[in-house]
């Protein structure tokens, strides 16, 4: 298995500004795609602005020829990831399908064809306003490589989900609500705000330091910082964070 650099993360984040439209979203994937060694990535979004239950936001690396192939068949109705991804609230890896038989296995068979790969994670988001995505990544890897890259999949593409849907909804026209920073995001910016560096953080957090980082890289974002320091007077204009620890 090929390693992934501890900098993967921080550069995809670094380029969601990049993202201005639905195919400049398909490039981004490629892009994240190509750095995470994956076979696929799909981004399906519904409860956008200006899109629709039969009309959904889909920003995908697939060949076109295997979408087509997809509606065509109307694989819509049996694909286990639509139906059980958007009442998931963690991370669906696909072998808890378990084995495919009937239609399902001519689904899954036909995906391995067009180059999906056979083995898969979805991220599900749910957004504030009824919005909801599905961040899917494949993998043709050994299941004794994929048990380990699940875990920094599981990981960085939780993150990474969430500020692509994020990005979405704003180039649609939807407006966001005040950022809410998720509960290591926050821990980590108040010991920032106590003066600690990255490194103290992961010691008390009991976190490896990138870890860390990309947890404030994330909070920076969300607040749409330029720093750790401006990341943390915004939260505390904000009210989401108090008094010393």
């Amino acid at each position: 298995m090929e390693k992934i650099a501890d900098s993967d993360l921080m550069g995809a984040l670094s380029k969601i500004s990049d993202i201005v439209d639905q195919n400049s979203t398909i490039r981004f994937l490629k892009d994240v795609a190509s750095r995470y060694a994956l076979n696929t990535i799909a981004y399906f979004a519904v409860g956008v602005v200006g899109q629709n239950e039969t009309d959904p936001y889909l920003a995908v690396t697939y060949p076109p020829e295997w979408v087509e192939h997809y509606k065509k068949r109307q694989y819509v109705d049996v694909d286990p990831v639509v139906r059980l991804g958007f009442r998931r609230m963690l991370p669906l890896d696909w072998d808890e399908f378990g084995k495919p038989t009937g239609r399902l296995k001519t689904f899954f068979g036909e995906a391995g064809e067009f180059g999906i790969g056979r083995r898969g994670l979805t991220v599900p988001v749910h957004g504030r306003c009824g919005d909801r995505a599905l961040f899917s990544v494949t993998s043709d890897l050994s299941a004794r490589d994929w048990a380990s890259a699940k875990l920094l999949y599981m990981r960085d593409f939780q993150v990474l989900a969430m500020h692509i849907h994020d990005r979405v909804l704003c180039i649609e026209g939807q407006a966001s609500e005040p950022a809410s920073l998720s509960p290591r995001e926050l821990e980590c910016l108040q010991w920032i705000a106590e003066g600690k560096t990255a490194w103290e953080c992961a010691v008390i957090l009991c976190l490896s330091q990138h870890t860390v980082r990309c947890y404030l890289e994330s909070a920076r974002h969300k607040l749409h910082a330029t720093s750790n320091t401006h990341a943390v007077s915004i939260a505390h204009r904000a009210g989401l964070l108090f008094g010393p620890l």
